[in-house]
């Protein structure tokens, strides 16, 4: 039966089709708790792969590993099905953010190509026009779209739409200089139709005639698919950090069982020694003081705690150089569950046993 945590009819978030959200599995975790993509997270030892080919193949790995061991090692919160939602969030956020990228490209396309056949047009009315109003500006050419001084036809579209607008109320108030030859179509019309096009490639919002989607529309969209597509990254690098942890607490250094989840299994001759013990008294004031014996090889040490109904540890601090650590702040009576693990470069050895302590 679907837990709490899994799409149900009524839900804010169960939008069908909306990424990280599937039949059988439950919310991605992106959606449920969204990461911070302004906030540096906790340094890892255990690095993943900046590539995200890579980074999505490690991620159905693993819940492939979590599948296939989630009987024989005991996965708590890092189970198959909410590693597997992570991975194929981010699958899917990356082929929709590719989907407006493209859109994108055909956006600029069309804008391009109704650029150059609005100036060419109007290279074509110049000619038209010479004729009539001369081959020098005169104040006259600016009643015709031409302003500045300048005879020059404009390459942007911010510069050809109102000159595309003036030839247009010009033709309609001078027709008899209008062509209507197919070889020019020079008319009220065929402006119109020109800043029309224009005007279509910057801001059509319905692709579903096949015209491309306008350029804003079709960046915005690309906005919004990069933003979920960091979101779903951050989000699978979350989870397997979190597995990472998980999988420390459970398998020894050197065992098999790492490959199947991905991950290289860490050195057990590097990383450091278990810290074997945990002491915490309660010494008022909402202090709490921590020994543990010094664990070899171990850079600094991870001070590990969670309270009463969290789910889940959180790292309190990293101390370097002591073996002794005075938690403060903590309110009176709060129920407290601590563990200490070493740290160096190669790796992290084991926690502690899990210990409670009653602040006073």
């Amino acid at each position: 039966m679907a837990g709490d945590d899994h799409p149900k009819w009524g839900d804010k978030l169960a939008v069908w089709g909306r990424i990280g959200v599937y039949y059988g599995l439950p919310y991605a975790s992106y959606l449920t708790n969204p990461p911070d993509l302004n906030k540096k997270g906790i340094v890892h030892t255990m690095k993943l792969p900046p590539d995200l080919n890579a980074l999505e193949s490690l991620g159905y790995k693993a819940a492939d590993g979590a599948l296939k061991l989630g009987s024989t090692i005991p996965l708590k919160t890092n189970t198959q099905p909410y590693i597997l939602v992570d991975a194929k969030a981010l699958a899917d956020a990356r082929q929709a953010y590719d989907t407006t990228t493209e859109q994108v490209a055909r956006g600029y396309a069309a804008l391009k190509q109704a650029r150059d056949v609005a100036r060419q047009w109007l290279m074509s009315a110049k000619a038209l026009l010479t004729p009539t109003l001369g081959k020098k500006w005169t104040s006259a050419w600016s009643t015709a779209g031409w302003e500045n001084q300048s005879l020059a036809v404009p390459a942007s579209e911010d510069d050809l739409l109102p000159m595309l607008r003036a030839q247009a109320n010009y033709l309609t108030a001078h027709p008899e200089l209008a062509v209507s030859d197919a070889r020019y179509n020079y008319t009220a019309a065929q402006a119109t139709a020109l800043s029309d096009a224009i005007k279509l490639a910057l801001s059509n919002a319905d692709s579903s005639t096949g015209k491309p989607l306008g350029i804003e529309q079709a960046e915005h969209a690309q906005a919004d698919a990069k933003q979920v597509r960091d979101l779903t990254e951050a989000a699978l690098r979350r989870r397997l950090h979190w597995l990472y942890s998980e999988l420390e607490q459970a398998l020894p250094a050197g065992s098999n069982a790492w490959g199947e989840f991905g991950f290289e299994a860490p050195d057990a001759q590097h990383v450091p020694d278990p810290v074997t013990a945990l002491t915490a008294t309660p010494i008022g004031g909402g202090r709490v003081h921590l020994e543990w014996p010094a664990a070899l090889r171990t850079d600094h040490y991870q001070l590990w705690s969670k309270k009463a109904g969290d789910a889940d540890f959180a790292l309190v601090d990293s101390i370097t150089g002591a073996t002794e650590y005075y938690l403060d702040g903590q309110s009176a009576g709060a129920v407290l569950t601590l563990k200490v693990r070493g740290v160096n470069t190669a790796g992290t050895g084991q926690y502690t046993p899990d210990i409670t302590v009653t602040v006073t």
